[in-house]
């Protein structure tokens, strides 16, 4: 029996609140997959436009909240 053919059996005894968490938690893994594979691309456009030849900055940098 196939992995598909188990979680139908499986989800035609659970209840309708049930299969809702179970979509909802498919859906999750499905997304944390996409952004797996756009993490390395994003590092990289990361890396371009910030190169080691950045400032460092310190506090005094920061500015502070403006007088009301």
């Amino acid at each position: 029996m196939t992995v598909k053919e188990k979680l139908e059996e499986l989800l035609s005894t659970m209840p309708e609140e049930r299969q809702r968490l179970l979509l909802e938690f498919a859906r999750f893994l499905n997304t944390r997959q996409d952004d797996e594979n756009w993490r390395p691309h994003a590092r990289q456009q990361f890396a371009r436009a910030y190169g080691d030849d950045e400032p460092e900055y310190g506090e005094a940098d920061l500015k502070t909240e403006l007088n009301r």
